[in-house]
């Protein structure tokens, strides 16, 4: 266990109550638990002003494990299906496919995680995967192939969150090809900032979620009391060694989300690790490597 050092009696009990009303786990398998790492965090910060901070954002964090994922992905499925911009040809396929990047073809990503579970036996129950007219695709670049998107009207991109768009229009500008053969995209994802949707929105492009989030600070506190837990916020980066670009998250999305992995959109108090600062409660630290073979030309 890690030592709860030089932190009060109060902030652990109010950290547990958190930990009790989201159901989160106090205990776990493993050196080191979820609630000890974050003692451990809540204890490295400057002081008590940071730590109430830091407790006050908790109780509004949202964290999202995989053994979750598929109840709101069946939940946002939903949402599309019951949408009025969803009505795909009859006769024709749908594709689903992950929401992907180019430069992020062949990697392990969230994106592509969740294509097992549009596999799902609940999933079936739908009309859509009943009619066999589903097709899942590995990767983006499939779709290239003219033979395979022959009989798709309608393409579903999928990822388990958004944060600030930037990587869904990546994604969309390297399936252009698609838009201007007349298909119909969507994406979909368990969670989405509101800002990411509404940038994503913008290209024409609807953008379904089954809980959509705002920044944690600016949207929740008048300006001026949001200023300064903004500056607040910032100082605890700087302590943590957060670069300077990513002190309220990433394009400052002031996100309050962990999911399977962590979106580096999240305040880093709650992922960065560094010298130092080595226990963060939602590490995103790349310390499991996967092994692949490259690909051979004939």
């Amino acid at each position: 266990m890690i030592t709860k050092k030089a932190l009060s009696d109060k902030y652990v009990e109010q950290l547990y109550d958190i930990f009790e009303s989201k159901s989160w786990n106090v205990q776990e398998l493993g050196k080191y638990s979820v609630f000890d790492r974050f003692c451990e965090r809540l204890a490295e910060l400057e002081n008590d002003n940071q730590r109430d901070l830091v407790i006050e954002l908790t109780e509004d964090f949202l964290w999202i494990n995989s053994s979750m994922y598929e109840r709101y992905l069946l939940s946002a499925f939903h949402k599309l299906f019951q949408d009025e911009s969803w009505n795909p040809e009859k006769g024709k396929n749908i594709c689903i496919c992950p929401l992907l990047p180019k430069r992020e073809f062949g990697k392990v990503k969230s994106s592509t995680f969740m294509l097992y579970f549009c596999q799902s036996i609940l999933l079936r129950t739908y009309t859509e995967f009943q009619d066999e007219q589903v097709r899942i695709c590995e990767t983006p670049e499939v779709l290239k192939e003219k033979k395979y998107r022959d009989n798709i009207d309608s393409i579903i991109l999928i990822d388990d969150f958004i944060g600030s768009g930037e990587t869904a229009l990546e994604s969309l500008a390297y399936l252009e090809f698609l838009r201007q053969e007349g298909k119909n995209i969507y994406i979909l994802a368990l969670v989405a900032q509101k800002q990411g949707m509404e940038n994503v929105r913008k290209e024409g492009i609807p953008v379904f979620a089954d809980i959509v989030r705002e920044k944690g600070i600016s949207d929740k506190f008048e300006s001026e009391e949001a200023g300064q837990k903004l500056d607040e916020m910032k100082k605890i980066s700087k302590l943590l060694h957060v670069p300077k670009e990513l002190s309220l998250g990433y394009l400052d999305s002031e996100s309050l989300v962990a999911m399977n992995k962590t979106p580096n959109n999240t305040f880093p108090v709650y992922w960065h690790e560094g010298k130092g600062h080595s226990h963060a409660p939602f590490p995103r630290r790349e310390n499991v490597k996967m092994i692949r073979t490259e690909k051979r030309e004939e």
